[in-house]
Formats: C-alpha cells, structure tokens, sequence
C-alpha cells in the first residue's frame, strides 16, 4: 500500500506545482490597472481564491494520506 499512498502523493504534489505556477502567471504580469478596471481584478481575485481553495483542499489529502502511510492516521 505504500507504493500506492506514495504514487497518490506524487500526483498530488504535481497538482499543487501546477496551481502555484497558475497563481505566478495571473499575477506575473497583470495586463491591467485593478484601479481602472475593477471587473478584471475582481476576476483576477476570483482566480485566486479558486486556487487557494484548490491548494489547501489538495494539502489536506496529501496531509491525510502521509498520515495513513506513516500510522498517523485513525
């Protein structure tokens, strides 16, 4: 089973890499002024919290899981 609970970790941590590299290009280069235009930085803060929300719930399993790999888990 550790093989298996390793392999699902993994893959979660490949989705988590690739929710932060999301989160870095909303934010790299905004082509806007939040100021001037407030539907695109309510977007852009939509997105975030979409992905932070994704990447907490994703920590949680991985979380979840290294518990249950390791004994920590009930």
């Amino acid at each position: 089973m550790a093989t298996n609970v390793s392999e699902r970790i993994h893959t979660l941590q490949d989705i988590l890499d690739a929710l932060q590299e999301q989160a870095s290009a909303a934010t790299s280069d905004p082509d806007f002024d939040p100021r001037e235009d407030m539907g695109e930085a309510l977007y852009l803060a939509g997105q975030l919290m979409a992905i932070a929300k994704a990447s907490s719930t994703i920590s949680a399993m991985i979380a979840n899981l290294w518990a249950t790999n390791t004994g920590g888990g009930a």
